[in-house]
């Protein structure tokens, strides 16, 4: 018999997270969604509520994800304007910002102008509180509570008054979402495998992940932490210890045979049978037949249909929601931090050498394989098929290992998927967005590095690339704000990245 999956939806959704309402477990309250409409190049917004589309084909690139009517969009430029959902002719602020977050549900974001402090703002574009010159980095509100970087490179927390609740003092954090836990990474020496922390929030330690447990996701689902130990999905309280799962009774969901099914935040369940998906409650009564492609959760009463790559909105019962058909939607809740305006480049630089030298790169080798990094992975091979890279947040950078196959692949049974792990790196890309600071920025980082290339055991080859003895290769360049350097574990594969100013 094939494993059951008793997690959130969240694990379940191949194009959304789920979202939005305080009657369930949603993150946020979702009441609009950017979508590409069927035909069109360009994105649009959507009423979840009505399905109307309320702002039709006006963006070149997905909106962020909108919260309490709030949303903001990347300029070509790579600077960003915030939008009010109900009158988007104009952006709420007078001038871009060159680096924010969503807004929360409490009505505020955290933002920063070129070569400025971040601040803290309001839906009007006002500025409520100026944060201190030596927090770096911001992510958005949630739960009343945003996580902040400090120049160390260490996390704490701060309200909305913008004082600190939580000093800095952990590797990584996450949010609290709607949960009185979060998980953080303590400090710990760089050779250390990861430790997961528990802590409340007035910042105290509950308890440590041992290692025999597996995080599925960093975050409280109706009030306990879901793990995987051996292969099996288990649960652990604010004490870590084992307790019965709180998903809704699903017995005669188990023995009704589906091929798989998963819970949404409201108590029902979508279950998949013969590679079609439908909707049922706790009893197994049918609500929705299976008979679409996919069936993603949404919202209290709606649901993503996708009938042969093209989805609509459906209620609870499987009707039609307005007649909009999009073919991409934008459901993940953005958790990209804000940075302040202005960077200290030989930290920048000194940062970006420690992670590579000629033989390896962010701990990659030309042997390294999927396998070697499956940590980075979740439990559902599904989630990854049709993409060949994991991104993987360090501090402002993002790191990306893409590699030479797709992650997984489809199994003949077209309803599980496996992962590919004998496919090999084939090239390491480490970002640094750079759009908030002085128009230079970027200029100064390249040349700076380009010094030290030496040192990391490259020579210039051609116009930005630099080839290594060990038969690696680096190219550098920029592009609407961020700095860009790739990491090749073949060199034939090298070629030179743009260097695209700013306006």
């Amino acid at each position: 018999m094939k494993a059951r999956i008793y997690l959130s939806a969240l694990l379940l959704c191949l194009l959304l997270i789920t979202s939005c309402d305080d009657s369930g477990e949603y993150p946020y309250r979702m009441s609009y969604l950017p979508v590409q409409l069927e035909g069109s190049a360009k994105w649009s917004i959507l009423d979840v509520n009505s399905g109307e589309v309320v702002i039709r084909d006006r963006f070149d690139r997905s909106p962020s994800t909108v919260v309490n009517g709030m949303f903001y969009y990347v300029n070509d430029d790579g600077t960003v304007d915030y939008y009010d959902v109900t009158s988007p002719e104009h952006p709420v602020n007078d001038k871009p910002y060159g680096s924010a977050t969503c807004f929360g549900e409490n009505g505020l974001a955290i933002a920063s102008r070129r070569g400025g402090p971040l601040e803290i703002i309001d839906k009007k574009g006002n500025t409520v509180v100026t944060l201190p010159a030596d927090i770096i980095q911001c992510r958005m509100f949630m739960g009343g509570r945003a996580e902040y970087q400090n120049e160390e490179g260490l996390w704490g927390y701060l309200d909305e008054r913008g004082d600190t609740v939580i000093p800095a003092r952990f590797d990584n954090v996450s949010p609290f979402y709607n949960s009185d836990y979060a998980l953080v990474v303590p400090q710990q020496a760089e050779s250390d495998t990861a430790t997961f922390a528990v802590i409340n929030l007035k910042g105290e330690e509950q308890f440590r992940l041992e290692s025999g447990y597996q995080l599925i996701q960093p975050k409280f689902v109706q009030g306990v932490l879901p793990v995987i130990k051996g292969d099996t999905m288990v649960c652990l309280d604010s004490k870590g210890r084992e307790v019965p799962n709180p998903t809704p009774e699903h017995d005669a969901v188990d023995k009704a045979g589906y091929d798989n099914y998963a819970p949404t935040a409201d108590g029902h369940f979508i279950v998949i049978k013969s590679g079609k998906a439908g909707l049922v409650d706790k009893r197994d009564k049918t609500l929705i037949q299976p008979r679409f492609d996919r069936l993603l959760d949404l919202a209290p009463d709606r649901y993503v249909a996708v009938e042969d790559s093209v989805c609509h909105l459906v209620d609870g019962k499987g009707q039609p929601v307005g007649n909009a058909r999009f073919i991409h939607a934008h459901g993940n809740l953005d958790t990209a931090g804000a940075l302040r305006g202005f960077i200290d480049t030989d930290l920048a630089v000194a940062t970006l050498l420690t992670m590579f030298d000629s033989g390896r790169c962010c701990g990659a080798t030309p042997a390294t394989t999927l396998m070697d990094l499956n940590s980075l992975l979740g439990p559902n091979a599904l989630e990854h098929v049709g993409s060949n890279t994991i991104a993987v947040p360090q501090g402002p950078f993002t790191v990306a290992f893409a590699f030479s196959d797709n992650l997984a692949s489809v199994d003949p049974d077209s309803v599980t998927a496996s992962f590919n792990y004998s496919t090999r790196v084939r090239c390491v890309m480490i970002t640094l967005p750079v759009v908030h600071t002085g128009l230079d920025t970027e200029q100064q980082i390249i040349d700076k590095t380009a010094v030290a290339m030496g040192r990391r055991g490259f020579v210039l080859q051609s116009d930005g690339v630099f080839a290594s003895d060990a038969g690696t290769a680096v190219s550098m360049g920029y592009d609407r704000g961020v700095v860009r350097l790739y990491y090749y574990m073949n060199p034939s594969y090298a070629l030179s990245l743009p260097r695209n100013r700013r306006k």
